[in-house]
């Protein structure tokens, strides 16, 4: 980008575009009131320790989960089945949420170091020598 080359007039604008450039559709995901919830939906399989089960015959136990890492530390939860539809799609939107918060915070930054390197190019184009 050629910055010292457009007039002051022309920087200004572009240092304000910038400014007013988060628009409502970039804060969309943040103002949803969607439910959100940390952590995966998946069918887990197991073995239990009676010698006479079915799992020992190769029919493992299976029951719907979910699981979060809180604290450090990894948590497993049963879903009743009445809930497993509504924890995968809080699920889902958390994961939403987090991916369209670090594009946020991507473009933010980008545009910020956009915004600093015209306001450098404006001071130096403003500053005259003292007499």
């Amino acid at each position: 980008m050629q910055i010292r080359s457009q007039s002051l007039s022309t920087l200004r604008q572009q240092l304000l575009r910038l400014y007013q450039g988060v628009s409502r559709s970039d804060l969309a995901p943040f103002l949803s009131d969607i439910p959100l919830t940390k952590g995966t939906v998946y069918l887990l399989r197991r073995r239990c320790s009676k010698a006479s089960c079915r799992c020992n015959r190769g029919m493992l136990h299976e029951r719907i989960v979910l699981t979060a890492s809180m604290k450090g530390k990894t948590q497993l939860w049963t879903i009743a089945e009445d809930r497993i539809l509504a924890m995968r799609r809080q699920t889902e939107s958390y994961r939403l949420f987090r991916r369209a918060r670090s594009t946020f915070i991507r473009s933010c930054i980008q545009r910020q170091n956009k915004m600093v390197q015209l306001i450098d190019v404006i001071g130096q184009m403003r500053r005259q020598q003292p007499l």
